[in-house]
């Protein structure tokens, strides 16, 4: 997939962000303590995933949401979840192949390639991103098995 190709580590990104939001950004990503509940879910995600993260330095949610889901990650260290951060302005082809219309759209994919879920501007499910991603990640063990049931007859 391009997205993973183009895009950057999330501490990359806040690295290399316009100054203007660079320091938002930077600050957003030490004062943060993201809940121990999700780092701890984080931590325990026994599969690979991708997170391909759309962002812009003219997006105010992305100066929060980024930095939060960088420090939650770094956190957590599970070397099952790949995140990468793709520029919506410098990508618009990428991100129009992907329905991307708003940012920050977050597309959380499988170790096939095959979109779980995703959230955009912001959580709409959950109070916070983190909580937003997990419950993705999750619903993929919650998917109906594609075997037959067992016959209730035999």
């Amino acid at each position: 997939m391009m997205a993973l190709r183009v895009g950057k580590d999330p501490l990359d990104y806040i690295n290399e962000a316009k100054a203007s939001k660079r320091q938002n950004m930077k600050r957003r990503f030490h004062e943060y303590r993201p809940n121990d509940s999700f780092v701890d879910r984080f931590e325990h995600v026994a599969e690979r995933f991708y997170l391909i993260i759309f962002s812009a330095d003219w997006c105010s949610d992305c100066t929060v949401y980024v930095p939060s889901l960088a420090k939650t990650l770094l956190i957590a260290k599970n070397n099952l979840i790949s995140a990468k951060v793709v520029d919506y302005d410098s990508y618009r082809d990428i991100a129009d192949d992907l329905r991307i219309k708003n940012v920050p759209t977050m597309i959380v994919y499988d170790k096939n390639w095959r979109e779980v879920g995703r959230f955009v501007e912001t959580p709409r499910k959950a109070g916070t991103v983190e909580e937003e991603i997990c419950m993705i990640m999750e619903s993929k063990k919650a998917e109906p098995s594609t075997q037959a049931p067992p016959d209730a007859n035999a």
